[in-house]
């Protein structure tokens, strides 16, 4: 059964090929190639296109105020994903040879959706394609919508919890207090213990990642008192039938990049992911702060 988002998808995709067979444009599926394999990183995004610095900040500085990391490396992976879907589901515009998308789903303070325009690199051996134009109000009748992120594995609180981690390699135990002297099989337990524990509470959040979508759990191993506060360690899950995967830990703040390029807005985001992310921004703009004094 195709359902409507499924069915507005073909739509617009057949509309994008039957545009670029009329002008000669590249096809959907020529500039889907251009990102070679692609695993929505901003490694795909650099070598599907050049991103030049002040498009970059125009773009920070038209949509709504947020923290984007070092280099706006969020926002790049943001931009990897979008911009990726969106050419998958034919959701551009041809104006000229100008190709026209959003931003995915970045806004304005006031609202207003935000678009990017690319066009043919003057030097393709380096990128393909190369942003050119950022703005609020491209020069089109036909303004495409954002991509869809399509749907999301159910996430079982009731699945088996699989740790499928090496923990008897010592690069890859636990290392944070309480679990010195642990057995591998002790550590797993802990941690599939702390991934069942914040799955009854719903406190997953959605991730994109090259291997499709999945999830990131916070691990909370020292103290639950306050759900809000960021956990000890996070784990990446895949949902695999009634199987909860768990292949690697990672620290609270690498969560937040992949998990913004599932959202709107970062608002939506959980508050424990919010506190990690602003523990080491804060943390980054302190040490910056003090390399100016010094």
């Amino acid at each position: 059964m195709t359902t409507d988002t499924e069915a507005s998808v073909e739509v617009e995709s057949e509309a994008a090929d039957g545009q670029a067979a009329a002008t000669g444009i590249p096809s959907r599926a020529e500039l889907v190639a251009e990102f070679g394999d692609s695993d929505l990183s901003i490694q795909s995004l650099f070598k599907f296109c050049f991103v030049p610095s002040g498009r970059l900040s125009l773009l920070k500085e038209l949509t709504v105020d947020e923290e984007w990391g070092d280099n706006s490396f969020v926002l790049l992976k943001y931009l990897a994903v979008h911009i990726y879907e969106a050419i998958v589901q034919g959701r551009y515009v041809w104006n000229g040879e100008q190709m026209l998308m959003s931003a995915g789903a970045l806004c304005t303070p006031q609202g207003t959706p935000i678009y990017l325009g690319l066009v043919r690199n003057s030097a393709p051996q380096e990128n393909p394609w190369v942003i050119n134009w950022v703005g609020e109000r491209p020069a089109s009748a036909s303004l495409p919508q954002p991509p869809d992120l399509g749907e999301w594995p159910e996430l079982d609180p009731q699945g088996e919890v699989v740790v499928a981690i090496d923990l008897t390699d010592a690069s890859r135990q636990l290392k944070i207090p309480g679990t010195e002297g642990l057995s591998p099989i002790s550590q797993s337990c802990l941690i599939a213990g702390a991934v069942h524990w914040s799955l009854q509470r719903g406190l997953a959040v959605r991730q994109v990642h090259g291997g499709g979508r999945g999830y990131f759990v916070p691990l909370y191993l020292n103290t639950r008192e306050d759900l809000t506060l960021a956990p000890d360690l996070a784990a990446p899950v895949v949902a695999q039938g009634n199987r909860l995967v768990v292949r690697t830990v990672l620290e609270p703040h690498v969560c937040y990049s992949p998990s913004r390029a599932a959202v709107e807005r970062w608002e939506q985001l959980p508050p424990w992911l919010l506190e990690a992310w602003h523990e080491v921004t804060t943390d980054q703009d302190s040490d910056d702060d003090d390399s100016d004094d010094e």
